[in-house]
């Protein structure tokens, strides 16, 4: 039997049912998914929209979510009920097989040039990983489907492992007020753990605890911000969310391994709260909490930035414990060690782990 859906208004008379119609839904769920990807319950980045495929179809909205994976998300519209299951899975066996470089030569097409570097480190505050494609998620969104192609899903799905689901959504009125209801075919975690198998590579595994953080760079720019976080206490962003942004993805007890771009590797600490602006954060001085930004060798440009009128730019902080920190001159740099242009990311790298670990003296 087709999913249904409904919606019930408490009234002092009992439950009344809300009206539900489909009013052009269908042509608009794009741009609402497009507009927040988290109507479909999940965190993703929108790669392409409208995408060609090597078979001279379009897929509607190529998406790609933090670990890697790629979903391919196909509109009903207009199709019949088969065709749309026929059309996602033709869809999902080419978005299989896209590259890295595919993906890249994607994402420069249809976001004016934008690299899937960048836009991945805006959305999800971290870097892309070493990995990608390695899974997908082939998604129906539609008001309906028949009860055949439900059963083909939940086939497809239940007892040869595809990955595949479909999200049914509906428009409900009541008075001047419009509520949009959700829900899926399968439950997307049994859907999720009924979906694992054998893959052709792995991604590399993150062991919840480590980042990577970059405190400046050996070319003078105004701001010391190793010293200031060597000193005080504090990591430190700002100049712009792209820079500040990521340093909100620590969390208190995460370990963080400092790095000076043009130098090495130069401290490992504990997060010991979580991010707050610069203008706000407090150094103890003698047993008296004292503004940081007051503090001997804050520079101007620090301060300017951390009272700066323009929200976006303003310099963001972390506290942070050190275990142990070396100079800019002393900095570890060896061939080989993890670095990345984000701000802030997973540390993922073992080798790298281990080797920090070991010229710290840490465990």
């Amino acid at each position: 039997m087709p999913i249904e859906m409904a919606i019930w208004r408490i009234t002092p008379n009992g439950p009344k049912p809300l009206d539900s119609s489909r009013l052009g839904l269908e042509s608009t769920l794009e741009d609402m998914i497009v507009e927040d990807t988290k109507l479909l319950g999940s965190d993703l980045l929108v790669v392409g929209r409208q995408v060609e495929t090597a078979f001279g179809g379009f897929l509607d909205l190529l998406c790609i979510d933090a670990d890697g994976r790629l979903h391919a998300l196909e509109l009903k519209r207009d199709k019949t009920p088969r065709d749309v299951v026929a059309q996602v899975l033709d869809y999902g066996s080419w978005v299989s097989d896209l590259t890295v470089e595919d993906l890249q030569d994607i994402t420069l097409r249809y976001n004016s040039g934008k690299t899937l570097d960048n836009l991945f480190a805006e959305h999800f505050g971290e870097a892309l990983p070493d990995v990608i494609n390695i899974e997908q998620r082939f998604t129906i969104v539609a008001s309906e489907l028949d009860t055949t192609s439900e059963r083909l899903v939940q086939f497809l799905a239940e007892t040869y492992a595809v990955p595949i689901n479909a999200v049914f959504f509906r428009h409900f009125g009541d008075g001047e007020s419009s509520y949009l209801g959700r829900t899926w075919l399968i439950d997307p975690i049994v859907a999720e753990s009924s979906t694992l198998r054998p893959v052709r590579g792995k991604v590399r595994p993150w062991n919840g605890r480590d980042y990577y953080v970059i405190q400046g760079t050996t070319v003078k720019e105004g701001i010391d911000r190793w010293s200031i976080a060597s000193d005080y206490g504090f990591l430190s962003a700002g100049g712009g969310t792209w820079y500040s942004k990521p340093l909100r993805n620590l969390k208190t007890g995460n370990r963080v391994f400092a790095y000076v771009g043009g130098a090495g590797y130069v401290g490992v600490g504990e997060v010991m709260g979580e991010a707050e602006p610069a203008a706000d954060a407090k150094v103890v001085v003698n047993g008296v909490d004292q503004p940081l930004i007051d503090q001997p060798g804050i520079p101007d440009a620090f301060k300017h930035r951390a009272l700066s009128n323009e929200l976006d730019e303003r310099e963001v902080v972390v506290p942070v414990r050190w275990l142990a920190k070396r100079s800019v001159t002393d900095a570890i740099r060896i061939a080989g060690l993890f670095t990345s242009q984000v701000t802030v990311c997973k540390l993922r790298d073992e080798r790298t782990i281990e080797v920090l670990e070991e010229e710290f003296q840490v465990k």
